[in-house]
């Protein structure tokens, strides 16, 4: 699936607002995708960040499925191809509930929290700081 957005030469990374637009386009693409009606995915954090020192900016999508009891979050990277961005990797890792998202050094790292024993499923309590790497096509995580 590509994914529409623009990008002129003598701009080689887009602004936020490009960014947005096309990150809100990959998950429109994946809630099509999908085939349950009763779920719905949304863009979260949005990053633009050269993650692989290849002189070409990546997007990178914190995104959300919400379903009618569960909901879970995924992180995905959009690389330029041509003048458009597409899905290039994604994260199948589980990431708890994710906090916010940040971008530095070619790391992505997320804020998460994660359920203690007798958490309700709802308010986990335990903080920890996930990190991944994009390279050679692949989001890898970072110890």
């Amino acid at each position: 699936m590509l994914v529409a957005g623009t990008c002129l030469a003598a701009d080689p990374e887009p602004d936020k607002e490009q960014a947005r637009r096309i990150a809100e386009q990959f998950v429109a693409g994946k809630q099509a995708a999908g085939g349950n009606p009763q779920e719905g995915h949304e863009a979260g954090d949005v990053v633009v960040a050269d993650l692989d020192n290849d002189g070409e900016a990546e997007i990178v999508v914190l995104w959300t499925l919400y379903g009618p009891t569960y909901w879970h979050h995924g992180v995905a990277v959009l690389a330029k191809q041509g003048s458009r961005y597409a899905p290039a990797g994604e994260t199948q890792d589980a990431l708890g509930l994710v906090e916010g998202m940040k971008v530095a050094g070619g790391v992505i790292e997320l804020k998460t929290k994660w359920p203690a024993a007798n958490d309700p499923r709802c308010c986990p309590s335990i903080a920890k700081t996930l990190r991944y790497r994009w390279s050679g096509g692949a989001l890898t995580p970072v110890k």
